[in-house]
């Protein structure tokens, strides 16, 4: 896992997407969680990577001028037919600054 996903008490997989990356990466990133991950020899000098079992919710949430890319990571989920799209939340949390931020929590249930 990245430093941008964080597993809650509920079991539920939350991934935080920044406008540091791009969309794709997101999409990618939340295509191979609600897929699951093949395992992979270590091959012309990249690691191996170990298999990982697919998450039944994926929680994806932007803050600010984020919101734009997980929508569209989430709405990509739904439309390549890897997830429902179960709810959407809006928040207006305070920040450090003092300032309020809007933020988006888009939950994202896998098809099975």
């Amino acid at each position: 896992m990245t430093n941008d996903t964080v597993v809650g008490s509920d079991g539920v997989l939350e991934m935080k997407v920044s406008n540091k990356k791009g969309i794709n990466f997101y999409i990618r990133s939340a295509s191979a969680f609600l897929k699951g991950i093949e395992a992979r020899d270590a091959v012309d000098g990249k690691e191996a990577v170990a298999a990982k079992d697919p998450v039944d919710i994926l929680k994806i949430s932007g803050l600010g001028e984020a919101i734009n890319v997980a929508v569209m990571a989430a709405v990509r989920a739904e439309g390549d037919g890897l997830g429902i799209i179960s709810k959407v939340e809006t928040e207006y949390p305070d920040m450090t600054s003092g300032r309020g931020c809007p933020q988006i929590l888009i939950t994202v249930n896998r098809k099975k």
